[in-house]
């Protein structure tokens, strides 16, 4: 069978072919786990941001005296 494909010419096609086709995938296949990588890459930021936005928000209400939240809250929540 291997001296077929290297003997004949539908052989070498059929190898050539078959090796471009995998040289193919293999850069499809890289191209896409990066793209992944990436886009969760981004997710993490997006989460750790949110964290970091949440922990400042919660500091400045913890440094709020009660009549300075009152009125914070007044903006938000109707009676």
């Amino acid at each position: 069978m291997i001296t077929w494909f290297l003997a004949s010419t539908v052989g070498k096609t059929v190898l050539k072919w078959s090796g471009i086709a995998a040289l193919l995938a293999t850069a499809y296949w890289r191209i896409y786990a990066s793209g992944k990588a990436a886009a969760e890459a981004e997710r993490v930021t997006d989460d750790l941001n949110a964290i970091k936005d949440k922990e400042h928000l919660n500091d400045k209400v913890r440094k709020m005296d009660s009549s300075g939240l009152d009125r914070e809250l007044s903006r938000w929540v109707r009676d």
